[in-house]
């Protein structure tokens, strides 16, 4: 149904811009921060989250790794921290 809405709203080409946008941001989130848990997470999240959300918890999670000098192949923590502000912004209802 927001899905409905936002198309009668903002016309279906800003929607499929949108969903275009939503597929670059999983595409990152796999590439960057996979573990080999997380991709159902990040396909939910992907899907349901706030688009602005979405990007800024992408930005947040890339910016601690970078401020915690985490290695770049210890995929294990970055998913870590990735999934802890992806459920942060769900648990707060972001949505």
């Amino acid at each position: 149904m927001p899905n409905l809405s936002f198309v009668k709203e903002h016309g279906i080409g800003r929607f499929a811009e949108q969903q275009k946008q939503r597929i670059k941001l999983l595409e990152r989130m796999i590439a960057s921060f996979d573990d080999g848990r997380s991709r159902s997470l990040y396909c939910k999240s992907a899907a349901l989250l706030d688009l602005a959300a979405l990007e800024s918890s992408v930005d947040k999670a890339i910016e601690r790794i970078e401020k915690g000098n985490i290695n770049p192949n210890d995929t294990k923590t970055k998913a870590k921290i990735l999934r802890g502000i992806l459920s942060g912004i769900a648990t707060i209802g972001l949505v």
